[in-house]
């Protein structure tokens, strides 16, 4: 046996270069993909379960305000791909901090008012995030 130690490295400069690299090249993805605006939305606010309106947030060139009213005021700020309930008299504001909605498949609700607004996705398009497997249950092959 010899007098020299032999070490093994399992980390070197060009492993550090190499996960830098996949870490900013994820973290751009992840920017690109979130902070995109979705395209062709449709803003559908219903009071009562009866749609008052059907809103193109593509054709929205400024912001508009929608007063509701009710035995619960309610306004909704409408603006160029993205609405929200700006304000509510109902007691929680849940509705109001739900934020700015601005891509198809987001909803928020007002209970107290019996309003909801929903986006889809235009012409009628629906936008999937993930699929289960449902079971209905009655019904056979």
């Amino acid at each position: 046996m010899s007098g020299r130690r032999e070490t093994v490295r399992t980390f070197r400069k060009q492993d550090l270069v190499l996960i830098v690299c996949a870490v900013l090249l994820a973290a751009a993805a992840f920017a690109w993909f979130q902070l995109q605006p979705s395209r062709g939305l449709v803003a559908v606010v219903e009071q009562e379960g009866n749609v008052l309106y059907r809103i193109d947030l593509e054709q929205q060139t400024q912001e508009e305000i929608l007063d509701l009213g009710g035995p619960y005021r309610v306004t909704l700020a409408v603006e160029p791909g993205a609405v929200a309930f700006q304000h509510s008299d109902c007691p929680d504001q849940v509705c109001v901090r739900a934020g700015k909605l601005t891509r198809a498949g987001q909803a928020a609700v007002c209970l107290p008012a019996r309003v909801s607004v929903r986006l889809e996705a235009a012409g009628g398009e629906q936008a999937f995030d993930a699929y289960t497997g449902a079971v209905q249950w009655g019904k056979g092959p």
